[in-house]
């Protein structure tokens, strides 16, 4: 998963790169300001990353559910 993390956050930057060009720059403020908050903070490699299943099928989700022994009402 780290790997996909990695990956992702440099074509982000590369987009980013592209489109401060094109916005305001309060626009670009503030999408650099969020960006900042995730981005320069890496994930420690002691610390587990988790994802969360696509849920939007009914069937994934009642899958989901059994595989934790859980029931959602």
């Amino acid at each position: 998963m780290r790997e996909y993390i990695e990956e992702n956050l440099t074509v982000i930057r590369q987009h980013l790169k592209k489109r401060k060009k094109l916005i305001s720059k309060l626009n670009k403020k503030s999408i650099m300001e969020e960006f900042k908050e995730w981005s320069k903070d890496p994930i420690p490699k002691t610390e587990s990353i988790w994802t969360l299943p696509d849920l939007t099928r009914n069937e994934r989700l009642k899958n989901f559910c059994r595989s934790i022994n859980k029931e959602i009402r």
